[in-house]
């Protein structure tokens, strides 16, 4: 892990006039796939409103490479962070290229031609997502795991330094849980963007996290390794369930199996 591609100070946020936020700190290391888990409502998806700078401004600051967060102009922001929304389906029929060259506008405009280096980056957008037979394809007309990964290519073509996620496997199977986790390990490892990543699911944040910022009521009440923020301890305290955790052999990550009954 380098220096940070975001910091948050001292952020202080109400909404109707209820505290959310109360001092906030916490630092993003650049070249990590991090993970912001907790109960709903904890505020993990307010987080990633504030970095977007969706939300209005706060107390404290959010400082970027270049900057304070709100001196950033917007392109120059979707050129640090791109984001993959929680859910989001277009009704209109746009080919999966098409979506994906949406990614290009923050280098752009939205009536500026694509250059030949736009095509470019934009069918290696598809290549790393596994997309490349489904680019002529009506989006509308994708599975729910290749919509996901529309959504992720779109992101890569953005060329952004941080690629923020809300929940981006929640509603997908197994298989393609997996195989969208394992495409955003990947980028990472291959230096491509940092990935800030809200989940749910512990077994997937300890399989795949360098580090994991764990939150509860507006507050972060651990943040670290995934080792040493998922403990049984403290995953019963936070999300008031009980747990065991099997420990493997080797290097592989220990399962945690919450008590249903």
């Amino acid at each position: 892990m380098h220096e940070a591609v975001g910091t948050i100070r001292n952020l202080t946020w109400a909404y109707r006039n209820k505290l959310l936020f109360n001092k906030l700190h916490t630092e993003f290391p650049s070249g990590a796939f991090i993970s912001i888990i907790g109960p709903n409502g904890s505020g993990k998806t307010t987080l990633l409103r504030h970095l977007l700078r969706i939300l209005p401004s706060p107390r404290g600051s959010i400082v970027l490479p270049q900057g304070d967060l709100h001196d950033y102009h917007q392109k120059d922001l979707a050129r640090h962070i791109s984001y993959v929304p929680q859910q989001s389906r277009l009704e209109y029929d746009f080919t999966v290229y098409d979506c994906v060259a949406m990614g290009r506008y923050s280098h752009g405009g939205r009536l500026a031609v694509l250059s030949p280096e736009d095509h470019t980056l934009i069918m290696q957008s598809l290549l790393a997502m596994e997309l490349s037979h489904v680019a002529d394809r009506l989006a509308t007309e994708l599975s729910g795991g290749e919509y996901q990964r529309m959504l992720i290519a779109r992101a890569l073509a953005q060329q952004s330094h941080v690629i923020l996620l809300d929940e981006p496997v929640s509603h997908l199977d197994v298989h393609n849980q997996r195989e969208i986790l394992t495409l955003l390990r990947h980028l990472v490892d291959q230096k491509v963007a940092t990935v800030i990543c809200v989940l749910h699911d512990l077994n997937a944040v300890s399989a795949f996290s360098d580090l994991v910022i764990m939150m509860r009521a507006g507050e972060i009440v651990a943040e670290g390794p995934a080792h040493e923020v998922l403990t049984k301890e403290r995953i019963e305290e936070v999300y008031q369930v009980a747990v065991d955790i099997i420990q493997r052999e080797g290097h592989l990550p220990p399962i945690i199996l919450p008590h249903w009954r």
